[in-house]
């Protein structure tokens, strides 16, 4: 009996450990979902959208004559006199039913054109939409890759702090065999105490990491948060298709910001065509119908009345601009001016594009050279610390010389990390910038 428990108890815990061992742990694309899906900014971006949508309707709306229904119920009353001479206070009351219709038939083709710009103006806000969705998704890739990065300084840090830790127990062995001076021995003491401090400022780093990776992602912050972990050990370069020159063509012909851009240019043109819409005449079609019914009729039913008293109108109404204080003029001078504005807002766009991917190519071509750079100074640092550390288990040089190598081996291995997740940050830019998806 007692062997059984043993044994469920035995499953239970290597049940639960691998439960712990293998947490629900966020992938990048994950994190880019979720981020879209809670982001805030997004969502609102996305009220704007519908905000748009409700003015295209509206101004589709337009073309279609109103309509409207008028019901009046009135009393009155006077003092009459009669033949005899004296007065009567007498009242009466009435009863009116009309309806009216209005068509707008020409104006200058204003509403024509501005049914084309709230098209415009709603297409340009999903591309705005789109633009905040790729700025956050590049937001996580850089927070998701500084969580990696972190974590692995953590990992390095600790496994340089178990070594540090074996040779101060040797150390401590040759000391008590007066092999080493007291000064040796604390001089391997001094180095375990710096690299805790560095394990203990890798955490944090690790910490705020992870913090700045939730709060993108909009999730309280907990312990048991954790991403996915990819093999990067042996990232290296890859085959650059393209120059900076290329990946702008291609970026020019799928980014939603100069898209959205060109939009705004169409919208303000169309601006100084609705404004222009004021120097033409307007041309209106009115309708209705009315009828009415009143108490002093007393010889006329109420149906009869209303029968007998309808009265249809139909009319056109042609307005000819003549004289408006500059108003008109004023607005075309002011639609221009907002025209040139945009021309120069979707230059400047272009000019960003083309900054930013010139800026990711030097920073791809930077982070190749210093991945190879780290590359063959890891090595060799390698090579001479594995030296060192035989010599000094040995005897042959002192502690100074040994822990000058190492700190040597500890700076080339956390610079080779960082220029590895540079490198690898890097493409992804470039990848972004030429359409393809952000993954790892």
């Amino acid at each position: 009996m007692k062997i059984r428990l043993f044994i469920i108890s035995l499953l239970l815990s290597s049940l639960s450990t691998w439960s712990y061992a293998q947490p629900n742990a966020y992938s990048l694309s994950d994190c880019i979902t979720r981020a879209l899906e809670n982001n805030l900014q997004v969502r609102q971006a996305g009220l704007n959208t519908e905000i748009t949508q409700v003015n295209r309707e509206q101004a589709a709306a337009v073309r279609f004559p109103t309509l409207d229904a008028t019901v009046r119920q009135n009393f009155s009353w006077s003092d009459q006199q009669n033949a005899d001479g004296s007065y009567v206070f007498t009242g009466s009351n009435g009863n009116s039913v009309s309806l009216n219709s209005g068509l707008v038939l020409f104006n200058g083709f204003r509403n024509e054109n501005a049914i084309k710009q709230a098209e415009l103006e709603y297409n340009s806000a999903w591309l705005d939409v789109e633009t905040m969705r790729e700025n956050i998704s590049l937001l996580v890739l850089e927070s998701y890759l500084q969580v990696l990065y972190a974590g692995e300084l953590v990992t390095n840090s600790r496994n340089q702090l178990l070594s540090t830790g074996s040779q101060l127990g040797l150390a401590k062995e040759r000391l008590d065999l007066r092999v080493i001076s007291q000064a040796d021995y604390l001089q391997v003491k001094a180095q375990e105490a710096s690299e805790k401090l560095t394990l203990a400022n890798a955490e944090k780093q690790l910490q705020l990491s992870r913090l700045n990776l939730m709060q993108l992602l909009e999730l309280p912050v907990n312990d048991t948060f954790a991403i996915v972990i990819p093999d990067y050990a042996s990232a290296g370069r890859q085959l650059l298709t393209t120059d900076a020159a290329g990946v702008y063509n291609t970026a020019l012909g799928f980014k939603p910001e100069v898209r959205s851009a060109a939009l705004q240019k169409q919208i303000a043109a169309y601006d100084i065509e609705i404004a222009k819409g004021g120097y033409l005449p307007s041309l209106s079609l009115t309708a209705g119908l009315g009828t009415s019914y009143n108490s002093l009729a007393e010889k006329l039913k109420f149906a009869s009345q209303l029968d007998h008293n309808l009265s249809p109108t139909l009319g056109l109404t042609l307005s000819i601009p003549i004289f408006q204080k500059k108003q008109v003029k004023s607005q075309v001078s002011l639609a221009r001016i907002n025209a040139a504005s945009a021309d120069l807002a979707e230059q400047t766009t272009l000019n960003q594009l083309r900054k930013s991917i010139e800026t990711a190519w030097v920073d791809v071509l930077s982070a190749e050279k210093e991945l190879d750079a780290g590359t063959g100074q890891f090595e060799a640092t390698q090579a001479s610390f594995t030296v060192a550390t035989e010599r000094f288990n040995l005897g042959v040089i002192n502690s100074v010389d040994y822990l000058y190598e190492k700190t040597n081996l500890i700076n080339a291995e956390s610079q080779l990390l960082q220029a590895r997740y540079n490198l690898i940050f890097s493409y992804k830019v470039l990848d972004f910038y030429q359409g393809k998806p952000l993954d790892l």
